[in-house]
């Protein structure tokens, strides 16, 4: 690393500081950073989206792709460092020398250090320094003591805003959805990313990962290396090397623009004039000899009070202190005071404030009381949630169809019983109307079946034909045959005809929820 061509301004900068600097060297070069993420990443996802459709294994799939996408981490970093340094930094170069970074920082894709919390920042340490072993763990204690946190911080806000990106994708598409066929959807689609097992939404929940984690990995990298080069130039005093490295240059500078002065001037100093040399009246000045510590120790006796006091433990020790001072703070604060109370004006905007200021106060306590009071009164809706035994409210399930709502409350536990006790007491039409509507809600229940919001009996029947068995369909089909006929031809079918309906319902229909 040379210091002489670094293209960035080397100054000490706050931790913070130093992670927007490391996204912006990301920005200098995005082009050619995302030329080699996608170069490296993509043979890793399509290897991925293979086993999802062609192997059982699908759910691995994820897994195997976020264990190895730290292979990318190796040429983006010498992509930042060799810019930072003035070196020339190419893509194809990353690309060949990949093998090679990956045999460098192996050790971040075995356990434990896959699991690394600041991996963004631990990583140069075995690449831009190359040590292993004893050397790496002793060069990595040191830069923790004053990057550790940070790097888990930024690791941390890392993993968060890919998980939201990736859970946004499916909320904006669950938006996108109709509203007449989210009821029949209801929140069942939203655990697609969570616990489906489905191959198809295994392959949808990989590349929506896979896009979350484009937008924001390589800005991951830049941020933890431009911590990294930020605790060099604070331990090592880079920006005053760098400082000093200029002022030589500038020395240098005016050194030959001496020389060549001189090599003008030549000739005229060589011009024959006459001078007479002043006669020196004073004494000569002896020279005073350096005695060091003769009189007071000799050398042996220093050289051991130096080591001993080298050997110190008390310099070996680090210690950071931080204080927290107010902006701006007024260090006369008693001497304004003072000033303040022979001046009536000044007294009475203090007055104001303070009256003010309890005002605040007192707002602010009764807005948190409120707040509480809130958190009471809903502690029936999120105690559960956050592992509570109090009891969850049951999701309501309905549907709504062209001749009102139907849910579980209004349908009785034995629909065909029931059924049959309304036949024989004279109440036909009710008995078919509660075997439709006992049918249509078993079926999208139960079997998943989607049906439109208020829905006509032609609309329902198309759906469970759609993407039901040929048995079930079958069936509701002369369920609906026979309720049309009563309802809109006032015509009652055959006592039979309901009774076989009643007996072959359980069979299509009264599978277990």
């Amino acid at each position: 690393m040379n210091l002489n061509n670094v293209t960035v301004e080397m100054r000490p900068r706050s931790e913070w500081e130093a992670v927007d600097f490391g996204a912006r060297m990301v920005r200098r070069d995005a082009a050619a950073i995302y030329r080699i993420w996608f170069a490296i990443t993509l043979p890793l996802l399509i290897l991925c989206i293979a086993i999802v459709i062609y192997t059982p294994y699908a759910t691995l799939a994820l897994i195997l792709y976020w264990w190895f996408e730290p292979i990318a981490d190796g040429p983006i970093l010498r992509i930042i460092s060799r810019r930072l340094f003035g070196e020339n930094a190419d893509v194809r170069s990353a690309l060949r020398a990949t093998p090679t970074l990956l045999l460098q920082n192996l050790i971040f894709l075995l356990p434990p250090y896959r699991f690394h919390m600041a991996r963004s920042t631990a990583m140069p340490v075995t690449q831009l320094e190359g040590l292993h072993g004893a050397a790496r763990r002793t060069r990595a204690k040191v830069l923790n003591i004053r990057i550790s946190n940070y790097g888990m911080g930024v690791t941390l806000a890392y993993h968060h805003l890919v998980l939201a990106l990736y859970f946004g994708v499916f909320l904006i598409i669950y938006a996108l959805i109709p509203t007449t066929l989210q009821d029949s959807l209801g929140l069942d689609w939203l655990n697609i990313p969570l616990q489906s097992s489905d191959r198809w939404a295994m392959l949808m929940s990989l590349c929506i990962f896979y896009v979350a984690q484009s937008a924001l990995h390589p800005w991951f990298v830049g941020a933890g290396f431009g911590l990294y080069i930020n605790c060099r130039t604070q331990l090592e005093a880079w920006d005053i090397e760098v400082a000093f490295r200029r002022l030589v240059q500038r020395r240098s500078a005016a050194a030959v623009t001496g020389i060549a002065l001189a090599f003008l001037l030549l000739p005229l100093l060589m011009l024959p004039y006459s001078a007479v040399a002043q006669e020196n009246t004073e004494a000569p000045v002896p020279p005073r000899e350096d005695k060091g510590f003769v009189g007071y120790w000799n050398d042996e006796e220093a050289r051991t009070a130096v080591d001993a006091a080298l050997s110190d433990e008390a310099l070996k020790r680090h210690q950071e202190t931080e204080v927290w001072r107010r902006i701006n703070a007024n260090d006369n604060n008693e001497i304004s005071t003072d000033q303040s109370s022979s001046n009536p004006f000044l007294k009475a905007l203090l007055g104001i404030g303070k009256f003010f200021s309890y005002i605040i106060e007192f707002g602010l306590w009764i807005l948190l009381a409120a707040v509480l009071w809130l958190l009471f009164a809903t502690r029936d809706r999120w105690l559960p949630y956050i592992g509570f035994g109090l009891p969850k409210r049951q999701k309501i399930q309905r549907i709504v169809l062209s001749g009102g709502e139907v849910t579980a409350e209004s349908l009785p536990a034995d629909i065909p019983g029931e059924v049959v006790r309304l036949w024989r007491g004279g109440r036909k039409r009710n008995a078919l109307s509660l075997l439709y509507r006992g049918s249509v809600f078993a079926a999208v229940a139960r079997y998943g079946v989607r049906v439109p919001e208020s829905a006509t009996e032609g609309l329902c029947l198309t759906a469970v034909a759609d993407q039901a068995s040929s048995g079930q369909s079958d069936y509701f089909a002369r369920i609906v045959r026979a309720w049309i006929l009563c309802a809109y031809g006032l015509r009652n079918p055959d006592e039979s005809t309901v009774m076989s309906m009643c007996s072959e319902w359980p069979q299509h229909f009264g599978g277990p929820q």
